[in-house]
Protein backbone atom coordinates (compact mmCIF):
# COMPACT_ATOMS: atom_id res chain seq x y z
CA UNK A 1 0.00 0.00 0.00
CA UNK A 2 1.44 3.34 -1.08
CA UNK A 3 0.58 6.51 0.85
CA UNK A 4 1.35 9.99 -0.43
CA UNK A 5 1.82 13.29 1.42
CA UNK A 6 2.77 16.71 0.07
CA UNK A 7 4.16 19.63 2.07
CA UNK A 8 6.96 22.15 2.44
CA UNK A 9 9.49 22.30 5.26
CA UNK A 10 7.20 24.30 7.55
CA UNK A 11 4.67 21.47 7.77
CA UNK A 12 7.00 18.47 7.96
CA UNK A 13 6.49 18.13 11.70
CA UNK A 14 2.71 17.94 11.31
CA UNK A 15 3.10 15.50 8.43
CA UNK A 16 5.52 13.41 10.50
CA UNK A 17 3.03 13.09 13.35
CA UNK A 18 0.40 11.93 10.85
CA UNK A 19 2.83 9.31 9.52
CA UNK A 20 3.48 8.02 13.05
CA UNK A 21 -0.26 7.59 13.62
CA UNK A 22 -0.48 5.74 10.28
CA UNK A 23 2.32 3.36 11.23
CA UNK A 24 1.11 2.83 14.80
CA UNK A 25 -2.39 1.78 13.78
CA UNK A 26 -1.58 -0.21 10.65
CA UNK A 27 1.32 -2.46 11.64
CA UNK A 28 -0.49 -5.39 10.06
CA UNK A 29 -0.38 -3.98 6.49
CA UNK A 30 2.46 -5.56 4.50
CA UNK A 31 4.43 -3.32 2.18
CA UNK A 32 3.04 -0.08 3.60
CA UNK A 33 5.22 2.69 2.14
CA UNK A 34 5.08 6.48 2.41
CA UNK A 35 6.16 8.98 -0.21
CA UNK A 36 6.50 12.71 0.43
CA UNK A 37 6.43 15.12 -2.48
CA UNK A 38 8.31 17.84 -0.67
CA UNK A 39 9.21 21.43 -1.35
CA UNK A 40 12.52 22.63 0.10
CA UNK A 41 12.64 19.95 2.81
CA UNK A 42 15.73 20.50 4.96
CA UNK A 43 18.40 17.83 5.42
CA UNK A 44 17.57 17.80 9.14
CA UNK A 45 13.91 17.03 8.53
CA UNK A 46 14.74 14.44 5.88
CA UNK A 47 16.91 12.70 8.45
CA UNK A 48 14.16 12.82 11.08
CA UNK A 49 11.68 11.22 8.68
CA UNK A 50 14.29 8.61 7.83
CA UNK A 51 14.63 7.71 11.51
CA UNK A 52 10.85 7.37 11.83
CA UNK A 53 10.88 4.94 8.91
CA UNK A 54 13.64 2.89 10.53
CA UNK A 55 11.80 2.76 13.85
CA UNK A 56 8.73 1.18 12.23
CA UNK A 57 10.69 -0.79 9.61
CA UNK A 58 8.86 1.12 6.90
CA UNK A 59 10.10 2.92 3.82
CA UNK A 60 9.67 6.70 3.62
CA UNK A 61 10.74 8.14 0.27
CA UNK A 62 11.18 11.88 -0.13
CA UNK A 63 10.96 13.29 -3.63
CA UNK A 64 12.01 16.90 -4.04
CA UNK A 65 9.37 18.40 -6.32
CA UNK A 66 11.24 19.46 -9.45
CA UNK A 67 10.46 22.34 -11.73
CA UNK A 68 8.08 21.04 -14.36
CA UNK A 69 5.76 22.45 -16.97
CA UNK A 70 2.61 23.72 -15.32
CA UNK A 71 -0.23 25.83 -16.69
CA UNK A 72 0.46 29.55 -16.63
CA UNK A 73 -2.95 29.99 -14.99
CA UNK A 74 -1.69 28.25 -11.84
CA UNK A 75 1.51 30.29 -11.71
CA UNK A 76 -0.50 33.47 -11.78
CA UNK A 77 -3.26 32.27 -9.45
CA UNK A 78 -3.66 33.36 -5.85
CA UNK A 79 -2.60 29.96 -4.46
CA UNK A 80 0.87 28.47 -4.03
CA UNK A 81 2.01 25.72 -6.39
CA UNK A 82 2.05 23.29 -3.45
CA UNK A 83 -1.74 23.46 -3.37
CA UNK A 84 -1.84 21.71 -6.74
CA UNK A 85 0.98 19.18 -6.37
CA UNK A 86 -1.31 16.17 -5.79
CA UNK A 87 -2.96 16.76 -9.17
CA UNK A 88 0.44 16.14 -10.78
CA UNK A 89 1.18 13.02 -8.72
CA UNK A 90 0.90 10.83 -11.82
CA UNK A 91 3.85 12.65 -13.33
CA UNK A 92 5.89 13.03 -10.14
CA UNK A 93 5.64 9.51 -8.72
CA UNK A 94 7.52 6.53 -10.22
CA UNK A 95 5.68 4.63 -12.96
CA UNK A 96 5.77 1.42 -10.92
CA UNK A 97 3.33 2.97 -8.43
CA UNK A 98 -0.08 2.28 -9.96
CA UNK A 99 -2.30 3.54 -7.16
CA UNK A 100 -1.82 5.72 -4.11
CA UNK A 101 -3.69 6.91 -1.03
CA UNK A 102 -3.15 10.63 -0.70
CA UNK A 103 -3.41 12.12 2.81
CA UNK A 104 -3.28 15.76 3.88
CA UNK A 105 -0.70 16.52 6.55
CA UNK A 106 -3.45 17.60 8.96
CA UNK A 107 -4.79 14.07 9.40
CA UNK A 108 -4.47 11.52 12.15
CA UNK A 109 -4.97 7.90 11.16
CA UNK A 110 -6.59 6.37 14.21
CA UNK A 111 -7.77 3.04 12.88
CA UNK A 112 -7.36 0.22 10.40
CA UNK A 113 -7.34 1.49 6.81
CA UNK A 114 -6.31 -1.77 5.11
CA UNK A 115 -9.65 -2.02 3.28
CA UNK A 116 -8.64 1.01 1.21
CA UNK A 117 -5.76 -0.94 -0.28
CA UNK A 118 -8.08 -3.17 -2.27
CA UNK A 119 -10.96 -0.73 -2.57
CA UNK A 120 -13.00 -1.14 -5.75
CA UNK A 121 -12.68 2.23 -7.47
CA UNK A 122 -15.13 1.14 -10.18
CA UNK A 123 -13.01 2.64 -12.93
CA UNK A 124 -12.83 6.10 -11.39
CA UNK A 125 -9.65 8.18 -11.23
CA UNK A 126 -10.31 9.52 -7.72
CA UNK A 127 -12.29 8.31 -4.71
CA UNK A 128 -12.92 10.55 -1.72
CA UNK A 129 -15.36 11.52 1.01
CA UNK A 130 -18.20 13.88 0.18
CA UNK A 131 -17.87 17.37 1.63
CA UNK A 132 -20.86 19.37 2.82
CA UNK A 133 -20.94 22.08 0.16
CA UNK A 134 -24.03 23.99 -0.98
CA UNK A 135 -25.41 24.21 -4.49
CA UNK A 136 -24.21 27.74 -5.31
CA UNK A 137 -20.55 26.88 -4.74
CA UNK A 138 -20.88 23.93 -7.10
CA UNK A 139 -22.59 25.95 -9.80
CA UNK A 140 -19.79 28.51 -9.58
CA UNK A 141 -17.24 25.89 -10.63
CA UNK A 142 -19.20 24.32 -13.46
CA UNK A 143 -20.99 21.56 -11.57
CA UNK A 144 -24.72 21.07 -11.09
CA UNK A 145 -26.14 21.79 -7.66
CA UNK A 146 -26.88 18.11 -7.06
CA UNK A 147 -23.45 16.79 -8.07
CA UNK A 148 -21.47 15.26 -5.22
CA UNK A 149 -18.38 17.25 -4.19
CA UNK A 150 -15.50 15.54 -2.41
CA UNK A 151 -12.95 16.76 0.09
CA UNK A 152 -9.43 16.55 -1.35
CA UNK A 153 -7.71 15.75 1.95
CA UNK A 154 -8.09 11.97 1.61
CA UNK A 155 -7.99 10.59 -1.92
CA UNK A 156 -7.54 7.22 -3.52
CA UNK A 157 -5.87 7.95 -6.86
CA UNK A 158 -5.62 5.61 -9.82
CA UNK A 159 -2.29 6.86 -11.14
CA UNK A 160 -2.45 4.76 -14.30
CA UNK A 161 -5.67 6.46 -15.36
CA UNK A 162 -4.41 9.88 -14.24
CA UNK A 163 -1.30 9.46 -16.38
CA UNK A 164 -3.51 9.04 -19.44
CA UNK A 165 -4.99 12.51 -18.87
CA UNK A 166 -3.38 15.66 -20.27
CA UNK A 167 -3.57 17.27 -16.84
CA UNK A 168 -1.84 20.51 -17.85
CA UNK A 169 -4.23 21.11 -20.73
CA UNK A 170 -7.28 20.25 -18.66
CA UNK A 171 -6.26 22.57 -15.82
CA UNK A 172 -5.35 25.39 -18.18
CA UNK A 173 -8.73 25.30 -19.92
CA UNK A 174 -10.58 24.98 -16.62
CA UNK A 175 -8.70 27.81 -14.89
CA UNK A 176 -9.24 30.11 -17.88
CA UNK A 177 -12.98 29.77 -17.37
CA UNK A 178 -13.36 29.39 -13.61
CA UNK A 179 -10.26 30.77 -11.84
CA UNK A 180 -12.04 33.81 -10.39
CA UNK A 181 -14.99 31.69 -9.23
CA UNK A 182 -12.90 29.18 -7.28
CA UNK A 183 -13.12 29.22 -3.47
CA UNK A 184 -11.20 26.08 -2.44
CA UNK A 185 -8.09 25.99 -4.67
CA UNK A 186 -7.25 22.57 -6.13
CA UNK A 187 -10.23 20.96 -4.41
CA UNK A 188 -12.53 22.98 -6.65
CA UNK A 189 -10.32 22.23 -9.66
CA UNK A 190 -10.37 18.49 -8.94
CA UNK A 191 -14.15 18.42 -8.54
CA UNK A 192 -14.80 20.73 -11.47
CA UNK A 193 -12.63 18.84 -13.97
CA UNK A 194 -13.11 15.26 -12.78
CA UNK A 195 -16.63 15.20 -11.31
CA UNK A 196 -17.59 12.38 -13.70
CA UNK A 197 -14.45 10.45 -12.74
CA UNK A 198 -14.93 10.52 -8.96
CA UNK A 199 -16.11 7.73 -6.67
CA UNK A 200 -17.03 7.96 -2.99
CA UNK A 201 -15.68 6.57 0.26
CA UNK A 202 -17.51 6.10 3.57
CA UNK A 203 -17.16 9.23 5.74
CA UNK A 204 -15.22 7.34 8.45
CA UNK A 205 -12.15 7.70 6.20
CA UNK A 206 -12.24 11.52 6.36
CA UNK A 207 -13.97 12.71 9.53
CA UNK A 208 -13.83 16.49 9.24
CA UNK A 209 -14.02 19.10 11.97
CA UNK A 210 -17.55 20.15 11.07
CA UNK A 211 -18.74 16.54 11.57
CA UNK A 212 -17.33 16.52 15.11
CA UNK A 213 -18.26 20.01 16.27
CA UNK A 214 -21.84 20.23 15.01
CA UNK A 215 -24.90 18.02 14.99
CA UNK A 216 -26.19 16.78 11.66
CA UNK A 217 -29.08 19.22 11.91
CA UNK A 218 -26.68 22.11 12.53
CA UNK A 219 -24.60 21.09 9.50
CA UNK A 220 -27.71 21.27 7.36
CA UNK A 221 -28.37 24.81 8.59
CA UNK A 222 -24.76 26.00 8.32
CA UNK A 223 -23.83 24.49 4.95
CA UNK A 224 -27.10 23.55 3.25
CA UNK A 225 -25.33 20.58 1.62
CA UNK A 226 -26.71 18.84 -1.45
CA UNK A 227 -25.85 15.20 -2.24
CA UNK A 228 -24.29 14.54 1.15
CA UNK A 229 -24.33 11.58 3.55
CA UNK A 230 -27.32 10.61 5.65
CA UNK A 231 -27.62 11.21 9.38
CA UNK A 232 -26.90 7.53 10.07
CA UNK A 233 -23.82 7.47 7.82
CA UNK A 234 -22.27 10.42 9.66
CA UNK A 235 -23.19 8.87 13.01
CA UNK A 236 -21.45 5.62 11.99
CA UNK A 237 -18.35 7.57 10.99
CA UNK A 238 -18.21 9.36 14.34
CA UNK A 239 -18.55 6.06 16.20
CA UNK A 240 -15.64 4.50 14.28
CA UNK A 241 -13.40 7.19 12.76
CA UNK A 242 -10.48 5.75 10.80
CA UNK A 243 -9.01 9.07 9.65
CA UNK A 244 -9.51 12.36 11.47
CA UNK A 245 -9.05 15.43 9.29
CA UNK A 246 -8.46 18.66 11.21
CA UNK A 247 -10.13 20.98 8.71
CA UNK A 248 -10.80 24.61 9.50
CA UNK A 249 -14.27 25.43 10.81
CA UNK A 250 -15.33 28.84 12.09
CA UNK A 251 -13.83 29.39 15.57
CA UNK A 252 -12.34 25.92 16.05
CA UNK A 253 -8.58 26.06 16.62
CA UNK A 254 -6.59 23.11 15.32
CA UNK A 255 -4.42 21.01 17.65
CA UNK A 256 -0.97 22.24 16.61
CA UNK A 257 -1.77 25.60 18.20
CA UNK A 258 -1.28 25.89 21.93
CA UNK A 259 -4.73 27.41 22.45
CA UNK A 260 -6.50 24.63 20.51
CA UNK A 261 -10.13 23.97 21.37
CA UNK A 262 -10.67 21.12 18.89
CA UNK A 263 -12.74 18.33 20.50
CA UNK A 264 -10.33 15.69 19.14
CA UNK A 265 -7.07 17.50 19.88
CA UNK A 266 -6.17 14.66 22.25
CA UNK A 267 -5.67 12.31 19.29
CA UNK A 268 -3.08 14.63 17.77
CA UNK A 269 -1.39 15.10 21.15
CA UNK A 270 -1.26 11.31 21.64
CA UNK A 271 1.01 10.86 18.61
CA UNK A 272 2.89 14.10 19.08
CA UNK A 273 4.02 12.82 22.48
CA UNK A 274 5.72 9.81 20.90
CA UNK A 275 7.21 11.81 18.04
CA UNK A 276 10.54 13.62 17.61
CA UNK A 277 8.49 16.82 17.89
CA UNK A 278 7.14 16.14 21.39
CA UNK A 279 8.75 19.35 22.65
CA UNK A 280 7.95 21.43 19.58
CA UNK A 281 7.04 25.01 20.49
CA UNK A 282 3.54 25.80 19.29
CA UNK A 283 2.24 29.24 18.37
CA UNK A 284 -1.07 30.72 19.48
CA UNK A 285 -3.86 31.02 16.93
CA UNK A 286 -5.42 34.46 16.58
CA UNK A 287 -8.47 35.14 14.44
CA UNK A 288 -8.62 37.87 11.84
CA UNK A 289 -11.60 39.81 10.53
CA UNK A 290 -13.73 36.81 9.55
CA UNK A 291 -13.26 35.23 12.98
CA UNK A 292 -14.23 38.45 14.71
CA UNK A 293 -17.36 38.66 12.58
CA UNK A 294 -18.32 35.09 13.52
CA UNK A 295 -17.77 35.91 17.20
CA UNK A 296 -20.07 38.92 16.86
CA UNK A 297 -22.83 36.80 15.30
CA UNK A 298 -22.40 34.09 17.93
CA UNK A 299 -23.54 36.41 20.71
CA UNK A 300 -27.03 35.92 19.31
CA UNK A 301 -29.14 32.91 20.33
CA UNK A 302 -27.65 29.80 18.72
CA UNK A 303 -30.57 29.08 16.41
CA UNK A 304 -30.55 32.62 15.01
CA UNK A 305 -26.75 32.80 14.78
CA UNK A 306 -26.52 29.54 12.83
CA UNK A 307 -29.17 30.61 10.36
CA UNK A 308 -27.34 33.87 9.71
CA UNK A 309 -23.99 32.08 9.33
CA UNK A 310 -25.58 29.48 7.07
CA UNK A 311 -27.11 32.16 4.86
CA UNK A 312 -23.77 33.96 4.57
CA UNK A 313 -21.71 30.82 3.87
CA UNK A 314 -24.04 28.87 1.61
CA UNK A 315 -25.78 31.67 -0.26
CA UNK A 316 -24.41 35.19 0.10
CA UNK A 317 -20.66 34.51 -0.16
CA UNK A 318 -20.75 32.25 -3.26
CA UNK A 319 -23.49 34.44 -4.72
CA UNK A 320 -21.28 37.51 -4.32
CA UNK A 321 -18.35 35.70 -5.95
CA UNK A 322 -20.59 34.75 -8.85
CA UNK A 323 -22.01 38.26 -9.27
CA UNK A 324 -18.61 39.94 -8.95
CA UNK A 325 -17.09 37.78 -11.65
CA UNK A 326 -20.12 37.41 -13.92
CA UNK A 327 -19.21 37.62 -17.59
Amino acid sequence: MNVLYTCDDNYVWIMGISVISLFENNKHIPGLEVCLLGENISIRNKNILGEIGKKYNRKITIIDVPEFNIPESIVSARWPLSAFTRLFSGKLLPDNIKRVLYLDCDTIICGNISSLDGWNMEGKIFCGVKDCIGKTYKKNIGMTGNDAYINAGVLLIDLEKLRNINIENNIDKYMYKYEKLISYADQDVLNGIFNKEIGYLPPKYDVMTIDVVHTYEEIEILRKPANFYSHDEIADALSDPRIIHYTTNMLVIRPWFKNSNHPLKGKFEQYMKISPWKNHSMAEMRFGGAGKAIKAVNVLPKGIAYRILGLVHAKLKPGYIRLKNWK
